[in-house]
């Protein structure tokens, strides 16, 4: 009797080790095919999202000429390639023409991306070259300004020049520099600027260079280069029909099911 008990509880062991073993593989099982089944959703709603935006590029180009307003506005039109990250999944679920498809497809997207990063970049570029150039112009417009609304107008460096001629020559340089210095700060110190007139003369340089670059006054290049590829890139995508392919049904079908 006592026999028949202890081989009933070792094999009641054994059975529970088999079914924990068993449960620890359902549920990687289960967990593996959870991730196909989001990777798959994940390409599917990129591509779908990729059409759309696709599109948008395409209307931004009219008679071979781009729209560069459009092109600023634009969002970026992918940050993660799902594709490139997940396709090893699908290797063995999807027949090969439709994993070339999908290659296809990834491949003219990741090309209008680069080009749109491009043309973004040379805009951005442009923007901060005209600040530069607006800060420029005005650090000289104030310069000039306070020289021209002086109420005794002298250029300070003449007159020291001047004044430091009829310095004694029996004085060692230190003491000529030290005197020229003291001059120079009593020629700019007692300056009397005129600031109404300053500030009309400033704000009116402003309106100008303002008026000018408003009214297309720098050159916005966009280099021949960025459209050509945008095109070429575009028409390949035109010739791709991802929606609805074959490749396209069975991720949505892996994408949609319940385990």
């Amino acid at each position: 009797m006592i026999e028949t008990i202890k081989l009933f509880f070792r094999d009641w062991g054994n059975l529970l080790l088999t079914i924990v073993g068993l449960s620890a593989i359902c549920v990687y099982y289960i967990q593996e095919r959870r991730k196909v089944s989001e990777a798959a959703s994940l390409i599917v709603l990129q591509v779908n999202d990729l059409q759309k935006r696709l599109g948008d590029i395409q209307s931004y180009i009219v008679d071979g000429v781009l729209n560069d307003v459009a092109f600023y506005e634009s969002q970026i039109i992918f940050t993660d390639n799902y594709w490139e990250k997940y396709k090893h999944y699908f290797v063995r679920k999807i027949d090969s023409n439709s994993f070339q498809l999908f290659d296809d497809f990834y491949n003219c997207a990741s090309e209008v991306l680069e080009q749109q990063q491009l043309m973004k970049n040379l805009q951005k570029n442009s923007f901060f070259m005209i600040q530069s150039y607006l800060a420029q112009l005005e650090a000289t417009y104030i310069q000039n300004g306070l020289q021209t609304c002086a109420a005794n107008p002298t250029d300070t460096k003449i007159l020291v020049q001047t004044l430091s001629q009829s310095i004694p020559q029996t004085l060692t340089p230190e003491q000529k520099s030290s005197v020229e210095n003291m001059l120079m700060q009593l020629g700019t110190s007692n300056t009397d600027i005129n600031f109404p007139a300053f500030w009309n003369l400033y704000r009116q340089n402003q309106a100008n260079v303002q008026t000018v670059i408003n009214q297309n006054g720098f050159t916005k290049y966009i280099p021949t280069q960025i459209r050509i590829s945008l095109e070429n890139a575009l028409k390949k995508y035109a010739s791709l029909h991802v929606l609805g392919s074959i490749g396209y049904k069975k991720l949505n079908k892996i994408a949609n099911r319940k385990i």
